[in-house]
């Protein structure tokens, strides 16, 4: 009995990429946020003043008669919602991987680019030049080797 396994390229298991896509989208919806409030607070403000003169006793009433009659439809209605909810869920948790991905990629290009780029380098060499001469028999034998150092400063890449 043979079996096989289907290996990926990921180094890093999808639910992390997933739980790094979900973190940025709270991120970019938490900013929406005071924004939202905002426009709430202005629309409770509008709706304050109708709901006074309102009398719920009879609203509560009618809607109890309501709930009583459709609740064997809600019971169908709710088992076919649960496999839309999956395969939402399901389509979800993928661009969440996706985007999880996109953010722990950039995460890495910018910390491998921080690595590289610490600042301008110096190189320093030791160079061996020798004086040029007509044979080069007499020219390690009569001429000794100068040594001198040469230093090269190295831009950082961008």
């Amino acid at each position: 009995m043979t079996t096989t396994t289907k290996t990926t390229a990921r180094k890093i298991p999808t639910p992390l990429y997933a739980a790094a896509g979900a973190g940025d989208l709270a991120y970019e919806q938490l900013r929406k946020l005071p924004a939202q409030v905002a426009q709430l607070r202005a629309r409770v403000e509008e709706l304050r003043p109708a709901t006074a003169d309102t009398n719920f006793r009879d609203d509560i009433e009618r809607l109890t008669v309501v709930a009583r009659r459709n609740a064997a439809g809600f019971l169908t209605a709710a088992q076919a919602g649960a496999q839309v909810a999956q395969n939402r869920a399901l389509a979800v948790y993928t661009e969440l991987v996706a985007r999880g991905e996109k953010v722990v990629s950039t995460a890495r290009s910018v910390e491998a680019k921080a690595e590289i780029e610490p600042g301008t380098q110096t190189v320093v060499a030791e160079v061996t030049t020798t004086e040029p001469s007509t044979t080069p028999a007499t020219a390690t034998a009569n001429t000794p080797a100068k040594k001198t150092a040469a230093k090269k400063t190295v831009a950082p890449k961008k």
